[in-house]
């Protein structure tokens, strides 16, 4: 940055709704995961127009994985480039190095791989209580790799 000012750090409320927002490309992530293993293992049914993916076993593994990839990448490739999820755009934060710089590809995805330990044990529990408990208003994710979320 170019003052010396620390940029303002985002708390829980705001990276919640963001969260939220991105929680809707998750849903959208999850059928781009389901119906092409669906459609190669022949898990696909049509039924009066509504098209249904029923998956079990290693096809529903294989899907688990593809879309955990694609979620976990989605974070990391647009904070890395741009600083910003769609959910983080529209509420107007970013991901940022703890001096306010971009990220590198490097931080941006530890700070999303660790996102699985932040979820723990459900919805973002240890997430949401190191964000409260921290100075810097920063999850796991955040600390270890030495980041923080601020206002745009």
């Amino acid at each position: 940055m170019e003052n010396d000012e620390a940029p303002e750090t985002c708390g829980i409320g705001i990276r919640g709704v963001a969260m939220a927002i991105d929680s809707v490309v998750w849903f959208v992530l999850l059928f781009a995961a389901i119906y092409p293993i669906a459609a190669v293992t022949g898990d696909i049914t049509t039924v009066g127009g509504q098209t249904d993916a029923s998956l079990e076993g290693t096809p529903a593994l294989v899907a688990f994985g593809l879309w955990l990839g694609l979620s976990l990448s989605y974070h990391a490739l647009l904070e890395w480039q741009y600083g910003q999820t769609i959910g983080k755009y529209l509420v107007k934060i970013r991901a940022a190095d703890a001096d306010g710089s971009t990220l590198s590809l490097r931080t941006a995805v530890v700070r999303n791989v660790l996102r699985l330990v932040d979820f723990l044990p459900a919805f973002y529990a240890l997430g949401i209580a190191t964000v409260a408990l921290s100075d810097r208003r920063r999850r796991l994710g955040d600390r270890v790799a030495d980041t923080v979320v601020v206002r745009d």
